[in-house]
């Protein structure tokens, strides 16, 4: 096809492209017996940055299109005839005017092609739905990405502006610039369902901000109760469009702020609510081993009302009357920080995972049913079953209170099993019968467990109850919990976690680490990734890193980073 645009080029053109395809041959060297004077690729940039700066934008004549189409043609023909020769005589470069040429025939290309801008012509659906993947595909920058959108010229804003899924993703935080520009996010969303963040908390991550060059930067101030109130008083405006409200909050007034607007607001109907998370902070003075809160009077979740979309439940350090709650068929239950006072009875617990059926994720964070001494002291309760659960977290509790947790559900499909600050005390007896409950688990997260040496065999048949481990994330872990994955005979014969391959790894002792990773690999169960975190990165000595580089693959990962392993593991 190239060939047969050729002659329709300039004679001068045509000549030009004869004497670039005669370089095949390794007797000609050049294009000219005497090459002119040939541009650095600064005057050539510099040329096209007076075209630029000279150039008055306005709306191209139909003749005006149709020649820069033809020059737009015209540089790409040569640039391709070029790119085809340079292809074909490497590792012999080009002369060096015939490099220039490329240079300043590429950009003259871009030059026109963007001065046409051809994407526009297509129609408006086909542009709508492009400019969404664009949107939602730069997740780490989705304001950049639709600022720019309406910026790049004027139908794109107009196809823009008159999208409202372009802008349902609203995050409210700090104040000034950032929260106008949040409600005109709002307001462009109309109707669209709703996704709403709210960070009352000014001590969080402020990278992205930095990237969307937001003006107020110097000042987050902390929204107050007041400023809350006034916020979803707004928001509740569209409160059926709400499809997931995320909030988190630095104090008590603010939390119960949220809760009562609710109450009040709810009952009117949320059809389209998905997905709720409250997370309170404010733990400098709170100890999470005994919670004590203020007289505060729980309300029904929601006022009580039914949430027919509801599947994603976080409830962070507050609290609700349970009693009065209607939860049912959530996909994800997540309590955090409840003291025993505000926690839902046993019965009532079990009612709500009962009206779970197709439960996917349960965290249990310092919070569970009341303990219930008599319940031990009766007849054993059978178990709720769990076939759908896939991920478990259970953190912060003492072993009396762990073991009769684990007594009240069975869930025998748990892929990724989390177990964290259980240490205190000898948490042996729970690991005994924690053995054969979870066969399926290949991610496995253990942050400060504690149990005994004498206790190193039953542990290691913990682990061999969960023969198919494939990522292993540890912090905070005594060094013999390293040797549970080695037997004193037989080891190459019969491995422990024979299917491990990744590690993720934070506050160890990296000595420790790198004997642990060698040895695996001496007795033919070698790791394939490591992953570090920044501070324990810090600490390893230039040795430790050439060891652990010589044996796997080593990577630093950023604090509450998904490593790609993580994820596809998480799909099975």
């Amino acid at each position: 096809m190239q060939s047969s645009i050729v002659a329709y080029l300039p004679p001068a053109d045509q000549d030009f492209i004869a004497r670039v395809d005669a370089l095949r041959s390794a007797q000609v060297t050049a294009t000219h017996s005497s090459p002119p004077r040939i541009p650095t690729a600064k005057e050539i940039n510099d040329h096209f940055a007076r075209v630029v700066s000279e150039w008055v934008p306005h709306v191209f004549t139909l003749d005006e299109r149709q020649n820069a189409r033809l020059e737009c043609l015209r540089y790409l023909v040569i640039a391709r005839r070029i790119e085809e020769v340079q292809r074909d005589i490497y590792p012999r470069r080009l002369p060096a005017e015939v490099e220039a040429q490329l240079t300043f025939a590429r950009q003259s290309y871009w030059l026109r092609y963007f001065r046409i801008f051809r994407i526009n012509e297509l129609p408006t659906e086909i542009l709508s739905n492009i400019l969404r993947f664009v949107v939602w595909d730069s997740m780490k920058q989705p304001v950049d990405a639709r600022l720019y959108v309406t910026w790049t010229c004027r139908r794109w804003r107009e196809i823009a502006l008159n999208d409202s899924t372009l802008w349902n993703a609203v995050w409210f935080r700090g104040g000034g610039a950032r929260t106008d520009r949040a409600w005109a996010w709002f307001d462009r969303a109309r109707l669209a369902p709703l996704d709403v963040r709210i960070d009352g908390d000014p001590t969080g991550d402020i990278s992205d901000e930095e990237s969307e060059g937001v003006v107020d930067l110097p000042d987050r101030p902390s929204m107050s109760a007041a400023d809350i109130r006034q916020m979803l008083l707004r928001l509740l405006t569209k409160l059926s469009t709400i499809r997931m409200l995320i909030i988190v909050v630095d104090d008590w007034k603010s939390a119960l702020a949220v809760l009562d607007l609710l109450r009040v607001y709810a009952p009117q109907g949320v059809p389209t609510l998905q997905r709720f998370e409250l997370h309170r902070g404010g733990l400098k003075n709170e100890d999470r081993k005994s919670l004590t809160w203020p007289n505060v009077i729980p309300q029904p979740f929601l006022g009580g009302a039914v949430a027919p979309s509801l599947t994603y439940l976080s409830l962070n350090g507050v609290p609700i009357d349970w009693s009065r709650s209607i939860l049912e068929n959530l996909t994800t239950f997540d309590i955090r920080r409840l003291p025993s006072t505000h926690s839902p009875d046993v019965s009532r617990f079990r009612e709500i995972l009962m009206n779970c059926p197709r439960l996917q994720k349960l965290s249990l964070d310092g919070a569970g049913p009341k303990f219930d001494e008599q319940c031990l002291m009766d007849e054993p309760i059978l178990p709720i079953e769990l076939p759908h659960l896939r991920t478990l977290v259970v953190a912060d509790f003492t072993l009396q209170y762990a073991m009769y947790l684990f007594s009240q559900f069975n869930a025998p499909n748990v892929n990724d099993l989390t177990l964290m600050n259980l240490c205190g005390e000898d948490y042996l007896p729970l690991f005994l019968q924690l053995t054969s409950a979870f066969p399926k688990v290949k991610l496995l997260t253990a942050y400060s467990i504690q149990f005994d040496p004498e206790g190193q065999a039953s542990m290691r048949r913990w682990l061999d109850s969960m023969p198919n481990l494939a990522y292993l994330r540890i912090a905070n872990v005594a060094n013999r919990f390293f040797g549970l994955f080695f037997r004193e005979t037989e080891a190459n014969l019969n491995p422990v976690a024979p299917r491990l391959a990744v590690v993720d790894c934070q506050s160890v002792d990296p000595s420790i680490l790198v004997q642990w990773v060698n040895d695996r690999h001496r007795l033919g169960t070698p790791l394939q990734k490591v992953y570090i975190s920044e501070e324990l990165g810090d600490r390893l000595e230039p040795t430790h890193i050439q060891t652990l580089t010589s044996l796997c693959t080593l990577a630093k990962l950023p604090r509450g980073a998904t490593t790609p392993e993580e994820q596809t593991l998480s799909h099975f």
